[in-house]
């Protein structure tokens, strides 16, 4: 019994760390290996792009919708995964993928830019990411319950815990998420550009 009470509180929590920092790894890695594809004079984050960027007259009302169906889209799609059998092993994939972006795109950035590129990654997902981090960790906790409770039922968990996971949870921390990521949307949208205007300055 206690050991099944103990198995239950470690997988309603599980560490998402781990995965995100090996996604980490696994993309500097990917970049120092692969430096002729990532790092060109007109490839990702080239200084070329950046003069785009600067000289680029931004729709603020058209970005926010292109914005708002790129952050929403893997929204439902991990939420349709975690339905499925499959579904604690594809959101630990899933934050293993992000990982794997957030290192190429911080790796490219202190190669080609040095210090300079660490400000150019941290402007960049200012302020939106204040949003976007916990909204991303609270998905991931969501589609491993959902998962859990639809296929691998614990039946000696505790009432607290079946409450948190119950269906009226479940969804108002789904609905809960739509909010995050649609405010996360208008930061990004209407505020982060002028933050990269100032900050592509010194570039």
């Amino acid at each position: 019994m206690r050991f099944t009470k103990l198995r239950w509180k470690r997988a309603e929590r599980p560490n998402w760390a781990l995965p995100f920092f090996a996604g980490l790894v696994a993309g500097a890695v990917l970049v120092s290996l692969n430096m002729g594809v990532f790092v060109t004079e007109s490839g990702f984050l080239s200084r070329m792009g950046l003069a785009q960027m600067k000289r680029m007259e931004l729709n603020e009302n058209a970005f926010f919708f292109y914005v708002l169906r790129k952050r929403i889209g893997p929204l439902w799609l991990a939420a349709i995964l975690s339905t499925t059998f499959a579904g604690i092993v594809t959101t630990y994939l899933f934050v293993m993928w992000v990982g794997v972006c957030m290192g190429v795109v911080a790796s490219v950035a202190m190669i080609r830019y040095g210090i300079k590129g660490i400000l150019l990654l941290a402007g960049s997902l200012m302020p939106h990411y204040l949003c976007y981090i916990p909204a991303f960790f609270m998905l991931a906790d969501l589609c491993f319950r959902m998962c859990a409770r639809l296929y691998y039922p614990v039946k000696d968990y505790t009432k607290n815990a079946q409450e948190q996971s119950g269906t009226y949870g479940i969804l108002g921390n789904f609905l809960l998420l739509h909010g995050i990521f649609i405010v996360g949307a208008v930061l990004e949208s209407f505020v982060n550009p002028h933050v990269m205007a100032e900050l592509l300055r010194i570039f």
